[in-house]
């Protein structure tokens, strides 16, 4: 064979790297480069960057197919509806400003972990946090740093170099991203001050502190026993929304408290959702953007018009479940029972079946914090406790047929 050329052997992809590339290509959501795919999949396989350039055109293939098959497994595009146009007596088919049906999204195909199972995203769990976080220390010790060293290093590099990846693979239903993510927020004494409220010069503090370092609230919440998203929050809650990094404080808006004036109100109805339509027409709070709306009204914070859109929309809004008998409360601890969950962190709420998809109120976490307070304990009552002692409770209300 002559020299410099390669087998065919070695320009085809093994199993590991083929599966690799597909768990790329799932990740980017199909829509980046193949050069993107190619070196996701070398971070997916710990492989130093470059080693798959001389598959190029074998990850070219793969990634043409994978796109051909997600292409056929769309769904058919609907005709658009064509305007309602009017009948013999003059009225029309159609109302364009009526409140939108409320119709559930479909659910997101969600990333493989390297286990087979899907990926998790979003909160972690009481329980998983404490796991994680004693695997950051663990691993910061092995390595003769603290975690605070291993948090700020940005350039460890890839495979074993890399601890957020070696902590990954004892979660492998989490990223190292996402790991790496939540032990920088809660690796510090800030974590432990949820609940705790701000004092007036505090408040103040955090201002002065966000014309220091615009946006960074890495950085500002170091100058507070808090963590970077309660800064941030507690900055929205104060002055609105946050401005783009860079920009100082005086130059943000001032936000006001109290009840809405009519010109605000007026301002809020006139904004549109993402569909196009005015944000009171709406039932599915996912199809606007509350950042977008806060900027139009001018003097209100994005969840100060999160709330105020709830009281506006009206007959938009499908209503809330109620849990009134002691019996359908009762039906709703044993669901808790049944999930496994060790604390409140670990239900995913809106699964358990009483929530009604665009009401304002989440039913199942409403009713279950007021049983937890009335007959659990209080709030700050071990949800386990918590649970056994309203079940109890609950069972004996049934069985002495008060229901």
């Amino acid at each position: 064979m002559a020299k410099g050329l390669k087998k065919k052997s070695d320009l085809e992809l093994t199993t590991a790297e083929r599966a690799a590339v597909l768990r790329a290509i799932a990740e980017l959501d199909g829509k980046s480069s193949q050069k993107a795919v190619r070196k996701s999949a070398e971070s997916i396989l710990g492989a130093p960057e470059g080693s798959l350039d001389a598959k190029k055109a074998a990850i070219k293939e793969v990634c043409q197919e994978e796109m051909n098959r997600l292409e056929q497994q769309k769904p058919p595009k609907k005709q658009k509806r064509k305007k309602a146009t009017l009948g013999a007596e003059g009225a029309a088919d159609d109302d364009d400003d009526a409140p939108a049906e409320y119709v559930p999204k479909k659910p997101k195909v969600k990333p493989v972990s390297k286990d087979g199972q899907a990926e998790r995203t979003g909160k972690f769990s009481k329980a998983e946090s404490a796991e994680v976080m004693q695997a950051a220390e663990d691993e910061a010790k092995s390595r003769g740093v603290t975690v605070s060293q291993m948090v700020e290093k940005s350039d460890w590099g890839r495979g074993d170099k890399n601890p957020w990846r070696s902590i990954a693979e004892k979660f492998p239903q989490r990223s190292a991203r996402s790991i790496l993510g939540h032990v920088k927020r809660n690796g510090h004494s800030g974590a432990k001050q949820k609940g705790v409220r701000w004092t007036v010069g505090e408040s103040q503090a955090l201002k002065e502190a966000f014309d220091k370092n615009p946006s960074d609230w890495t950085q500002i919440a170091q100058g507070f026993d808090r963590t970077p998203g309660a800064c941030r929050d507690r900055y929205r809650t104060l002055f609105g929304e946050v401005p783009a990094k860079g920009t100082p404080h005086s130059e943000a808006k001032e936000v006001k408290s109290g009840n809405w004036g009519a010109d605000e109100d007026n301002r809020l109805r006139n904004c549109k959702s993402k569909n196009g339509r005015p944000v009171c027409k709406e039932v599915d709070p996912e199809t606007i953007s509350f950042s977008d709306v806060a900027r139009a009204v001018k003097t209100r914070s994005r969840l100060q018009c999160r709330r105020r859109w709830a009281e506006l929309r009206g007959p938009a809004a499908p209503p809330s479940k109620k849990l009134d008998s002691a019996s359908e409360k009762l039906s709703l601890c044993e669901a808790l029972k049944a999930s496994g969950a060790t604390d409140e962190s670990d239900v995913t709420w809106t699964s358990l079946g009483w929530d009604v998809p665009g009401a304002a109120t989440a039913c199942a976490l409403s009713t279950w914090k007021r049983l937890k307070k009335a007959h659990g304990g209080g709030d700050d009552a071990d949800f386990q406790e918590a649970l056994d002692a309203v079940t109890s409770e609950l069972q004996a209300e049934v069985d002495g047929g008060a229901d």
